[in-house]
């Protein structure tokens, strides 16, 4: 299997773990840590034993997405959750580094879009919580595509 397939093969996984911790956020709020965890796991063995990714690469990028929202998280003063920071790990062993800046930005500008059509309609207002899984998910898989140049 080459490395294109093998790389298909996350997307896959991170789509297996993303979408049901997207859904959880949408109905709980929540992004439930039996979701993300072992997704991380997952995505981390696969990039080691099938793409050949150095361990210590993914564990930085895994602790650095983790920490750049958790340093969003204590600018905001809690409005983002730790769901949220902990579902950026997974976005960090999936995506990488810079793309995981991309993701971010891109899950950051649709979740704005959702938020302004939301409160220009009525349909939530300004203290109104909204899930950012879903966002986050979409701009990962943005993200990935455009690395390989589908777009």
């Amino acid at each position: 299997m080459n490395h294109f397939y093998k790389s298909l093969l996350s997307l896959v996984i991170f789509i297996i773990f993303s979408i049901p911790a997207s859904i959880i956020d949408i109905k709980q709020k929540r992004v439930p840590d039996w979701i993300v965890f072992p997704g991380v796991a997952v995505i981390i063995g696969l990039r080691v034993f099938c793409l050949g990714d150095p361990l210590m690469q993914l564990l930085l990028e895994m602790i650095a997405g983790s920490l750049i929202l958790f340093g969003i998280r204590l600018l905001t003063i809690g409005k983002l959750g730790m769901g949220d920071v902990k579902f950026a790990a997974l976005m960090g062993v999936f995506i990488g580094f810079p793309k995981w800046f991309i993701a971010a930005g891109l899950a950051s500008l649709i979740g704005l879009l959702f938020a302004v059509i939301g409160l220009l309609s009525g349909m939530i207002n300004t203290n109104t919580k909204i899930p950012f899984a879903p966002f986050l998910t979409a701009g990962s898989i943005v993200a990935y595509f455009i690395n390989y140049k589908i777009f």
